[in-house]
């Protein structure tokens, strides 16, 4: 049994804070490695800068979702939580479209390195995060308070 002393209450934004801690480090390693098989695979700096940008881009992606869901996360209920995870959503993808099309025709970028490594950090990334979500020891539930003398 836990001692009830050192159990802190979670807060509505403790889940995403707790995968974005999980999962930051190891993406950004495992993208930084993809990369770096990439430039030595394929060779040539367009190789390099194509995964450099996928390691960023992906995990400022991920990142910035838990971020503002952890913060912006303070109702319990359904309803606003997945009005506020649709709305930061959907300002990540308008990201993600504008991003595209700035570095669309980018002589310097090689798109195929960009693609494998995003992926590489997008499965890095939600298998991290569904571990951290797992391991980490949160209340689901209020522990009962300790009765008083009057109640004995």
């Amino acid at each position: 049994m836990t001692d009830p002393s050192t159990t802190h209450a979670a807060g509505p934004g403790a889940p995403f804070a707790v995968m974005l801690r999980g999962a930051l480090v190891p993406a950004t390693v495992a993208g930084a490695v993809a990369a770096l098989v990439l430039w030595l695979v394929r060779g040539g700096s367009e190789a390099l800068a194509g995964g450099a940008l996928g390691v960023v881009v992906s995990v400022l992606f991920y990142a910035s979702g838990m971020f503002l869901l952890s913060r912006l996360v303070r109702s319990t209920s359904p309803h606003a939580f997945f009005a506020v995870a649709m709305t930061v959503y959907l300002g990540q993808v308008i990201a993600l479209l504008l991003f595209i099309y700035v570095f669309r025709g980018a002589p310097w970028l090689e798109g195929f390195s960009l693609g494998v490594v995003a992926l590489v950090v997008t499965i890095a990334w939600q298998a991290f995060a569904y571990r951290a979500l797992r391991t980490t020891r949160m209340p689901v539930y209020d522990e009962p308070d300790e009765p008083t003398e009057e109640a004995r």
